[in-house]
């Protein structure tokens, strides 16, 4: 039996005993040197920086991308970077800095012995990844997107991995401007260290178009009513979102539902969108909302979908059958004039008509709807109800 493979084997014991850091201690002790291991997207993982005193960006380090296709390793003024290939993918990195030349070679032969222990490791760590991935996955397929809601009976498929008695919400982070070539998933991991750092246990991430969907565990304060998702990284958040536009180079805006048992984690879900889409009906960008913080609108969209949009047919319907059977524009001028605070100028200049078209569709729109449109309450009833149905065409939520 060689020296090498009775040292590859005893550091895979080792590994398995004692973890990575068993492995991480014996090539700083041959080698002379720190040691830094990383998983594929730079994120550390020996030493351990889980302390809350790191930040975010502590937690990863950038990976050259300057391996050529056969090379497992890479020397350049920061140092050596070995790779830990799987069926030829690239699982994580062992980084040693400061390592000259003519040192190279006795260093990778080191750390040839140690590649079985650490693709072992990661073997097992990515199998977590991806258990966690695929987890959160089949949560947004069968609860979010699922026109079937039966959910008591879908919570038992998740019984082993979701604790059903404690209380969960759901963060939408949407994608306003990205760089073309986004990484998503080193997105996702630097997101996830960031809200373990911040005290916030992140259940799963799921990659949807154009946005992030994160599950994470609440803290509710007072009790289960709590309309508040105040969990422990409320505090940080707007820093944390900083963090990450300036990080990756791109801008989101972050809309947030309420804390839930696992049976609520599809409202959780719509409130979380509609925290998103109602500001972005009034044009804003890069904003964190609370969708406890929407005002007569959380209370409105406390109920279900269809029992909202039963009230905006109810409001709005004739208005809604004759613009799509007569190809009028009346639903779109009624939502201009209230958006500019009644106007008829600017409602009409806006729409490229004259005004007196504006109050012709009027006259229209109080006939079909039997209402007096000069009375404060007439107007503040129809603009909630516009508003309403447009946050739900938004978040597709009609289809």
């Amino acid at each position: 039996m060689s020296m090498d493979f009775k040292i590859s084997h005893y550091l895979l014991e080792g590994m398995l005993d004692a973890g990575l850091p068993f492995v991480g201690a014996y090539l700083e002790k041959k080698i002379g040197k720190a040691v830094t291991i990383t998983d594929a997207s730079g994120r550390i993982i020996y030493p351990d920086k889980s302390d809350t005193v790191y930040k975010a960006n502590d937690l990863f380090l950038d990976i050259p991308d300057e391996f050529t296709t056969h090379a497992n390793s890479l020397l350049n003024d920061h140092g050596l970077y070995y790779q830990i290939l799987h069926n030829s993918t690239c699982s994580g990195y062992v980084i040693i800095e400061n390592i000259s030349q003519e040192n190279t070679a006795s260093v990778l032969a080191i750390l040839k012995e140690s590649n079985l222990a650490l693709k072992y490791h990661f073997f097992m760590y990515n199998e977590m990844i991806k258990n966690k991935e695929d987890f959160g996955q089949s949560l947004y397929d069968n609860f979010f997107l699922s026109a079937d809601v039966s959910i008591p009976d879908k919570l038992k498929m998740y019984e082993q991995k979701m604790d059903i008695n404690n209380y969960y919400f759901v963060s939408v982070l949407d994608i306003e401007e990205s760089p073309p070539n986004l990484d998503w998933a080193t997105l996702r991991s630097y997101i996830n260290a960031t809200m373990n750092k911040d005290g916030s246990e992140n259940i799963s991430s799921i990659i949807a178009p154009g946005r992030l969907v994160n599950i994470l565990r609440a803290n509710p304060k007072g009790g289960p009513m709590d309309m508040d998702p105040d969990w422990p990284g409320r505090a940080t958040v707007t820093a944390t979102k900083q963090a990450i536009e300036n990080k990756f180079s791109l801008t989101y805006s972050q809309g947030s539902g309420r804390i839930c048992k696992p049976s609520g984690l599809l409202k959780s879900y719509q409130e979380a969108c509609i925290a998103i889409a109602l500001p972005r009906l009034t044009g804003q960008k890069q904003f964190i909302q609370y969708f406890s913080q929407l005002g007569v609108f959380s209370i409105i969209f406390s109920h279900d979908c269809e029992t909202v949009k039963n009230y905006c047919l109810q409001v709005l319907g004739q208005l809604i059958e004759h613009d799509e059977k007569y190809g009028t524009d009346l639903v779109d001028t009624l939502r201009i004039l209230l958006d500019n605070s009644c106007s008829w100028t600017t409602t009409a200049n806006q729409m490229y008509v004259h005004v007196n078209t504006v109050y012709y569709r009027m006259f229209k729109v109080q006939k079909l709807l039997n209402v007096d449109f000069s009375l404060f309450e007439t107007r503040l009833h129809l603009y909630t109800a516009i508003r309403a149905w447009d946050t739900l065409n938004l978040c597709h939520f009609l289809e």
